[in-house]
């Protein structure tokens, strides 16, 4: 019926009008049927059932639905064209409806969210690729510092076994070889040597983020940065080094001369006193050396820190979330096999099912409840749950 028929103020007056009489009807069966039915009912809880009365009971069941049948018949022209103008003004309701799927502005609220996830997708993919980069740009800082730093504890090993080489040509200085000795300390060779510099192996891990053949430039990047700074302190501190054993050498011979003239006991003691002071004077030029390389490596970690909080603070630049369409996001369960209903049921019942009474789960379960009730009827097969929480009881109905 269109709806220009439906809503026709003489078709609405004329149903209307039929309303009254078609209640009045409904309401006389619904009296008498309910008088015969309570009278029976009186009887056979007062009595007994009884043959007799089972079969007037089904005779009155029997009308009852036949009371039940004329009674819609009586009211459905009323309540149809109320149903019939509900579903006109629905249906105007639904096309305009975001919620209702088909509608024009659910077409439209689809298409936001198609939208909204593209947006999403893309901003996360940027923010995910920014996060990269930024991962591999501290990689290369942190694999550059490693690799420095790798390189400094070579040249530092290799300038002490210099120093060693240069104390043990003092340390066995005599009034016989002090000559020969002296000529071979002035003669020693302060000179660096790049070459050798260049040479040093790199122990240091490469970091997964980076390729073997940007380590291997990260590293000549080092060396090449590195070496003119070795060839600076190498030359310095071994010429400072030899300098001071030199300028020293004077006093030294003045001393070997006086324990050569001296007593035994006197001897001993002056030679253990040029021991100490050559000693002192050693470890005081160690102490410096020592303090000039913590300088450096507090340099070092003070670099590294700046640049873990810069590597940090772009991380969490990366991370703010850049403009998007206003959008709710959820997650939502997609099942890819059937099993994974099992996961779904072993999570819900952890979290809410064993929490719920019998009868709130029974209507839960209602499907699964009457699925195994009827695996449990069949005659050919019957199949039952063997379970100390389940029980079978038969359910009869008349017939």
């Amino acid at each position: 019926m269109s709806t220009e028929l439906i809503l026709q103020e003489d078709n609405v007056r004329l149903i209307m009008a039929q309303a009254p009489q078609a209640w009045r009807d409904n309401q006389l069966s619904h009296d008498r049927c309910l008088d015969s039915c309570r009278a029976l009912l009186d009887t056979i809880e007062a009595e007994g059932m009884t043959d007799e009365l089972d079969q007037k009971a089904d005779t009155y069941i029997r009308k009852s639905r036949n009371t039940v049948k004329k009674m819609n018949e009586q009211r459905s022209a009323v309540t149809k064209l109320f149903d019939e103008i509900r579903t006109v003004f629905t249906t105007l309701e639904n096309d305009v409806d975001p919620a209702k799927k088909g509608s024009i502005p659910y077409q439209l609220q689809e298409q936001r969210n198609a939208y909204a996830a593209r947006k999403q997708r893309e901003a996360e993919a940027a923010r995910q690729a920014e996060l990269r980069n930024q991962r591999m740009e501290m990689a290369r800082t942190q694999y550059r510092q490693d690799v420095e730093a790798d390189y400094r504890q070579q040249f530092n090993r290799y300038l002490t076994q210099r120093y060693n080489e240069l104390a043990a040509l003092n340390d066995g200085i005599t009034l016989h070889n002090l000559a020969e000795r002296e000529r071979q300390i002035r003669a020693y060779d302060t000179r660096p040597r790049p070459e050798l510099f260049r040479q040093f192996p790199s122990g240091v891990r490469i970091p997964a983020d980076l390729s073997p053949d940007e380590a291997k430039a990260i590293r000549q990047q080092v060396m090449d940065d590195v070496v003119p700074k070795f060839c600076d302190q190498y030359a310095f501190d071994l010429s400072e080094n030899a300098g001071a054993i030199i300028a020293m050498l004077p006093g030294k011979r003045k001393e070997l001369e006086a324990i050569a003239q001296a007593s035994a006991e006197e001897a001993a003691k002056r030679t253990e006193e040029l021991k100490r002071r050559e000693a002192e004077e050693a470890a005081r030029r160690e102490q410096e050396r020592i303090r000039r390389e913590q300088e450096e490596r507090e340099r070092q970690q003070v670099q590294k820190q700046q640049a873990e909080m810069a590597g940090l603070f772009e991380q969490a630049k990366a991370a703010a979330p850049t403009y998007q369409p206003k959008a709710q996001v959820k997650k939502r369960i997609v099942v890819t096999d059937p099993r994974g209903f099992l996961d779904i049921l072993n999570l819900w019942w952890t979290t809410e099912g064993v929490t719920l009474g019998v009868e709130e789960l029974a209507k839960k379960f209602k499907s699964q409840l009457t699925h195994c009730e009827r695996l449990a009827n069949d005659k050919q097969d019957p199949r039952f749950i063997q379970s100390e929480y389940i029980q079978y009881e038969d359910e009869i109905k008349a017939k």
